[in-house]
Formats: structure tokens, C-alpha cells, sequence
């Protein structure tokens, strides 16, 4: 009977010992994917929505507290990858909610300088973030190269965002540009007295000592653009 206890004793230790996964890459790697089933998102694409987004890259800052028994560092390369591609998409969305309003592609009038300047400003940002991006995943690559490509991850990857992202920055200097040459703030500060005069209770005086960047937020509310 003791010897039958002894013997029942060890098939559960085994069984236990064989379910019980190691705390290495590929554990960690599981977590993430619960995360990235929660959002249905994968290594390469993200929510479009921002408050999904900051959701998630609170979980993942979470996450990366998750104490690995191996490949520790691995691990971290691959979240800070993927909070640095969610902060990324943060900033294109909001370079883009203004749509085509926000671009000179498309044409533009000088009133909308501000919707312009401030898409420009967030696609700026949003390359920048990406650059880095772009630069953690080549060191990820080079000192894991197995790691990284268990997870879909190789320079392939690196190539394609790194010409993703010197588009958006070229297309936001060139708005930036063209927005300047020819519609310098001063141009546009006239425009918006000329339309305050018109559309608005507000009094000489006043309208006369705003500035550009006093004007600009009166216009957007005037237009009911927030």
C-alpha cells in the first residue's frame, strides 16, 4: 500500500512538472498573445481607436513586470517593439483626424493653416517614434535572431516600417513647407480678423491685438472644429 502511495505520488509530481510551462520567451510570448487576442491584434497590426490603444499599452507595461526565469531580455525587446508601434499609431491617427483638411494634397485654403500645422506636427512625432521603433527591432533581431523570428519578426520587417515611416515624415515636410510658403500665419491671422469682424460680437480692439495663435483656436471653435 506504501509502496503503491509512493508510486502515485511520483505519476502526479511528473504530471505536474510536465504541465507546468517554463518561465522563458515562449511563456512570456503567451501572454502577449492573450493580450493580442483581448484587442485582436497581432505583432503588426494595432487598434484604431486611441483608447483601446492606451488600454493596451498600460497591459503591456504590465506585462513587462512578468518575472521570466530565462530570456528575460528577449522579452523586453519584443514589448518596448510593440508599445513603441502602438504610441506610433496613436500619433498617425491623430495626424489624421482632420482627413484630407489636414494635408495639402488635396488642395487646401489658408484658413485651415492650424488643422494642417497640427497634422504635420503629430505625423512628425509619430516618424520619429517609428525611427526608434525601427531601430529596437534591428538590435532585437541582431541578438536574437531566433527569438525574433519565432515571433514573425526579421529585417524584412525593419526595411518595410523604416520606408513606411521616412514617407510620412517626407509628406509632413512637405506640408509643412507649402503650408509656410503660402500661407505664412500673418496671411492667415488677417484672414481670421477679416472673419471675426463679420461673424462675431467681439470688438475692435480685441480682434486688432490677437495674435496668430491666440486667433487660431477662436476660428476652429467658431467653425465648431474641435
Amino acid at each position: 500500500m506504501i509502496i503503491l502511495k509512493k508510486i502515485l505520488f511520483i505519476f502526479v509530481l511528473i504530471f505536474i512538472v510536465g504541465c507546468t510551462q517554463a518561465r522563458d520567451f515562449s511563456y512570456g510570448v503567451s501572454q502577449l498573445d492573450n493580450i493580442d487576442s483581448k484587442y485582436n491584434t497581432t505583432v503588426e497590426t494595432y487598434p484604431n481607436n486611441i483608447p483601446e490603444i492606451d488600454l493596451m499599452i498600460n497591459e503591456l507595461k504590465e506585462l513587462k513586470k512578468l518575472p521570466l526565469e530565462k530570456d528575460q531580455e528577449p522579452f523586453n525587446y519584443l514589448v518596448d517593439y510593440k508599445i513603441l508601434n502602438l504610441e506610433v499609431e496613436r500619433m498617425i491617427i491623430k495626424g489624421n483626424k482632420y482627413g484630407k483638411s489636414g494635408t495639402t494634397k488635396f488642395g487646401f485654403g489658408c484658413k485651415i493653416r492650424p488643422l494642417i500645422t497640427e497634422s504635420v506636427s503629430f505625423r512628425n512625432k509619430s516618424s520619429i517614434i517609428g525611427f526608434e521603433a525601427v531601430s529596437l527591432l534591428r538590435e532585437f533581431v541582431d541578438k536574437y535572431p531566433e527569438d525574433a523570428s519565432s515571433v514573425g519578426l526579421s529585417y524584412k520587417n525593419s526595411l518595410f516600417l523604416n520606408a513606411t515611416f521616412y514617407q510620412i515624415s517626407k509628406e509632413a515636410r512637405r506640408d509643412s513647407r507649402v503650408i509656410n510658403n503660402f500661407c505664412p500665419a500673418s496671411t492667415v491671422l488677417e484672414l481670421y480678423q477679416a472673419e471675426f469682424r463679420k461673424k462675431t460680437n467681439l470688438s475692435e480692439d480685441f480682434i486688432n491685438n490677437l495674435s496668430y495663435e491666440e486667433a487660431a483656436p477662436i476660428w476652429k471653435e467658431l467653425r465648431g472644429i474641435t
